[in-house]
């Protein structure tokens, strides 16, 4: 609007039109960014998921010697290196997967690789474990991909099992009727150990009753010739070898005795290195085999007659080789932990447990839970039972716990290894940064679009004006 004089005089100015690019361009430089960055990722994900189809892969059983890991790949792939990762189901405060460089072998067919794990070199774990296994495959180009996981159970096909089960107990057997009976002694067991300690079963247990002692120790590499059973604590599982004849006494008492160990053990299991006394560890499994025997009162009332106990302190770790010398050790051992349940209950018991598991010494949990080392609680638990005191050592140097056999022998298989070939740091896994390319990868390519489009409409701006 002009003025002129007195009259206002209307003037149109044409509007101001934009050019056409000016408005499709900024758009254009987004969605080229999106491209980009789309394309990118595409690319990324798809050398990532390099698709391989093996024509066989499987896992060849020889129990309890050895397990053969077999994989082909047809000719046109483009693998060039395999990894075999496996493991078997166990309770571990670390539980790592074996890692296995194996080699690429050409055939007429493709490439195989095979390799055997011989557990002649390191035991074998028990039937009813399970077993998993993969292949981590890598290209030229360094895209790996990951085969599906496989698993199968391990089992001793020599016997025709039966089972039953109750209250979270798996009893497998297969000569005479025994089965119903050992998991009734088993039952009893267990529930003496929450009755009178408050101890409970944490997972479940597996019971293998073999015929005979011979054919258990056929069943298990590097046990003992004398040995009755077997517990692999890792594995909650138990291998005895009852003939039926002695499955109403010596059957019913070893089952509760090491059934005892394991729910034990589950309920005070230390991953820092914290460990249970011989005598409390032996002590704990008698008393969960109900009335003691007649031995056992023989032995302590003999030993009580003679004043010819062991010191305590000295059972700490392994129990005397001697039969006569060990039998008087298990009873006393009964009777030292008879003792503290009668005298202090089943709480005191059970944080007893749960502080040895923390770490602490057997002197440092015995103070901190009864107020009592350990040999003061030899001194109370001999005045109750009637026996003169002894002389204590004004400073006694603990003994560290070994490994013992129990009432029926054990041996302890070793622990599932990793391969030497796989101490070495495994080599560089390029599959993980993928998911980082299209997650970050298309920042730079978004930013160049988004800069591209807001320079255009600053210059834009500037011609405007």
């Amino acid at each position: 609007m002009m003025y002129n004089g007195s009259r206002a005089t209307a003037v149109t100015r044409p509007a101001h039109r934009e050019p056409m690019n000016a408005r499709w361009l900024p758009h254009f430089f987004l969605k080229l960014g999106l491209a980009g960055s789309l394309l990118l990722c595409l690319t990324a994900v798809a050398a990532a998921q390099t698709a391989v189809s093996p024509l066989r892969n499987e896992a060849l059983v020889n129990y309890p010697n050895d397990v053969r890991f077999v994989l082909e790949l047809p000719a046109d792939t483009a693998v060039t290196r395999a990894t075999l990762r496996y493991d078997v189901d166990k309770t571990a405060c670390l539980d790592a997967a074996a890692q296995v460089p194996v080699e690429l072998t050409a055939t007429d067919a493709g490439l195989t690789a095979d390799w055997t794990w011989v557990m002649s070199r390191s035991g074998n774990p028990p039937p009813g474990t399970t077993l998993w296994w993969e292949w981590a495959l890598t290209d030229a180009a360094g895209n790996e991909t990951t085969t599906p996981r496989q698993s199968l159970t391990f089992s001793d096909d020599r016997f025709d099992w039966q089972t039953v089960a109750a209250d979270g107990m798996t009893l497998h057997w297969y000569r005479g009727d025994v089965g119903p009976l050992l998991l009734e002694a088993a039952t009893a067991g267990l529930a003496r150990l929450e009755d009178d300690m408050g101890i409970q079963l944490q997972n479940d247990v597996q019971f293998y009753i073999y015929g005979s002692a011979a054919d258990m120790r056929d069943a298990v590499l590097y046990v003992q010739d004398w040995a009755g059973g077997v517990a692999f604590d890792e594995y909650n599982t138990i291998l005895i070898g009852v003939t039926p004849d002695s499955a109403a006494d010596w059957g019913r008492s070893t089952v509760r005795h090491e059934l005892a160990h394991l729910v034990t053990g589950q309920f005070a299991r230390s991953c820092v290195g914290g460990y249970r006394p011989t005598w409390l560890e032996e002590g704990l499994a008698m008393y969960a085999e109900g009335e003691p025997t007649g031995d056992i009162l023989d032995a302590l009332n003999q030993a009580q007659a003679d004043n010819s106990f062991a010191p305590l302190r000295s059972l700490n770790g392994s129990f005397p080789a001697h039969s006569e010398a060990a039998g008087s050790a298990y009873a006393q051992s009964y009777s030292v932990v008879d003792y503290l349940l009668t005298t202090y209950g089943r709480v005191p018991m059970q944080e007893l447990l749960l502080a040895l598991a923390a770490g602490r010494s057997a002197d440092q949990a015995l103070q901190q839970v009864y107020g009592l080392n350990v040999d003061g609680l030899e001194a109370a638990w001999r005045a109750a039972m009637g026996l003169p005191e002894r002389p204590y050592p004004p400073t006694p140097t603990p003994i560290s716990a070994a490994a013992v056999p129990t009432i029926a022998p054990m041996g302890r298989p070793a622990s599932l290894p990793t391969p030497a070939a796989a101490a070495a740091p495994p080599p560089d896994q390029p599959a993980a940064p993928r998911i980082e390319i299209c997650g970050l990868g298309m920042i730079p390519v978004l930013l160049l679009g988004v800069l591209g489009a807001q320079s255009w409409q600053i210059g834009q701006r500037r011609r405007a004006k």
